[in-house]
């Protein structure tokens, strides 16, 4: 089968799938490990060879002609096939195998994904495990993370979230607070309590007869991390409503108290997010299968 000269160059068509994502040749140059020169010479080449232009240059910047889109919509297209198609044989051939790179906020990969990871690690050898952390406050994705586990999707395009079931909070706070303050017997009672809250999350929801209760709370002390907020909880400063898993050895230890069981809600879910794509790879299905089962199991 005859090919148009232009487009047996892979090396060429792949420096302008790098310049149409990034429009830049900077940035495109940095990932090809090459100069910006190289690739505006390589992007000139191309369009002398197809006979039309690919790209507008000017002061703002790098745009894509009419033409340019459509070259690059046809070039994702067929990368994404063969992408499948590697995928697929790799599953077939290799099964699991390779850096699986994890991303989690800082408590929840501490006190959930950790032992989690060993467990998986063990049961596949041929794969290892990195785990990146962030701050709990963060939804940016990671570049060269296979897996965001995460409660809120991130603001990167082209992914796909796989749940991985509710995260059950708990409202406590210290014995030595209680005896000075007194047990809240209803939700309503909190509004009396200095309640030790999330700035983003100032209500707090309950079951109610027909629809959720939102109770609004507030206190003296806040912060964005559930460690701090339980740290605060153990120095006897007031009520917080943090993921059980943030406070479950306190609990344990009776340090904090739970209140309110019967009635509170835990609207909250946990998800997996992966690039969407026909096939992942088999380290990425079976680490999320994983997941599911042993969160689900809990």
């Amino acid at each position: 089968m005859a090919f148009t000269a232009a487009l047996r160059d892979l090396n060429k068509l792949n420096t302008f799938v790098r310049v149409a994502q990034r429009r830049s040749f900077t940035q495109a140059a940095a990932e090809l490990r090459t100069r910006p020169s190289v690739v505006s010479k390589r992007m000139k080449e191309l369009e002398d060879a197809l006979g039309f232009r690919l790209l507008n240059r000017s002061t703002h910047g790098l745009a894509l002609t009419e033409a340019g889109e459509g070259l690059f919509a046809h070039c994702l297209e067929m990368l994404a096939r063969l992408d499948g198609y590697v995928v697929d044989r790799r599953n077939l051939e290799s099964g699991p195998y390779g850096t699986l790179h994890v991303q989690a906020a800082e408590s929840y990969a501490r006190s959930v994904l950790a032992p989690l990871t060993v467990k998986f690690a063990k049961s596949h050898p041929r794969v290892r495990v990195q785990l990146v952390v962030v701050p709990d406050d963060s939804a940016a994705a990671g570049d060269g993370v296979d897996v965001i586990v995460s409660g809120r999707k991130p603001a990167t395009p082209g992914l796909v979230g796989h749940d991985l079931g509710a995260v059950p909070h708990v409202i406590c706070a210290s014995p030595a607070y209680f005896k000075k303050a007194g047990r809240p017997k209803a939700p309503q009672d909190l509004r009396t309590h200095n309640c030790l809250v999330d700035p983003g999350a100032k209500s707090w929801p309950f079951r109610n007869a027909s629809r959720p209760l939102l109770v609004e709370v507030s206190g003296s002390l806040s912060s964005n991390s559930d460690a701090v907020l339980v740290r605060l909880a153990l120095q006897d400063c007031g009520v917080v409503r943090v993921p059980l898993y943030a406070a479950k050895a306190a609990l344990a230890e009776k340090r904090l108290e739970a209140i309110l069981k019967a009635s509170a809600l835990s609207p909250e879910r946990m998800s997996a997010f992966v690039a969407k794509a026909t096939r992942l790879p088999a380290k990425t299905a079976d680490f999320i299968g994983f997941l599911k089962a042993s969160l689900g199991s809990r």
